[in-house]
């Protein structure tokens, strides 16, 4: 599979993370279905998306639940409020990365919600995304470049997944949904 940071990169990623969503919800239903923790639900997409990555060939890259390092430092992004900007700490759901080994380094960030949470919660978690897959930018918080962005929100009423793609700091193509 190839990785770049072009479109093409975005669309062969988006095509691995949907087999690893029909594999997480063939293998992983029971789960939602229980109404388990978000972070129960991130650690059995995250085992599907390490399939995947092995699947595909990608040794040096890895699937990890909140992990908030590049480097030494905390991972970081710019907040504006009255006061002016300041910084926050992110704790992104899900990420595909290469833990530093690889100069392509950030592949996937995922944030999952269920449909419950309030909306401002979403809302943040689609600036997240936003920011962390905006390219060719360098900020005092840092740039983090990722190729896909992905908001995954579970709504256990209607059984079903909405899914938003984001490349380069934009929401990309239509709204996916699935039933499970």
């Amino acid at each position: 599979m190839e990785i770049t940071k072009d479109e093409n990169g975005f669309e062969n990623l988006k095509a691995m993370f949907l087999e690893a969503n029909r594999a997480f919800l063939e293998n992983h239903v029971i789960l939602i279905r229980r109404k388990i923790s978000e972070r129960c639900l991130c650690g059995a997409l995250m085992y599907e998306l390490s399939k995947q990555l092995e699947k595909k060939n990608l040794k040096k890259y890895y699937a990890d639940i909140e992990f908030n390092r590049d480097e030494d430092n905390v991972k970081r992004i710019s907040c504006k409020s009255d006061d002016g900007v300041y910084s926050k700490r992110i704790f992104t759901d899900i990420i595909v990365h290469s833990r530093g080994e690889v100069g392509l380094d950030n592949l996937i960030a995922l944030e999952m919600k269920k449909s419950i949470a309030s909306q401002e919660e979403k809302d943040d978690d689609k600036a997240r995304l936003k920011h962390l897959t905006k390219l060719n930018t360098n900020t005092s918080f840092g740039s983090y470049e990722y190729i896909l962005g992905i908001y995954y929100e579970i709504n256990l009423d209607k059984a079903e997944i909405k899914i938003e793609f984001f490349y380069d700091g934009n929401r990309k193509g239509q709204l996916f949904m699935c039933k499970y």
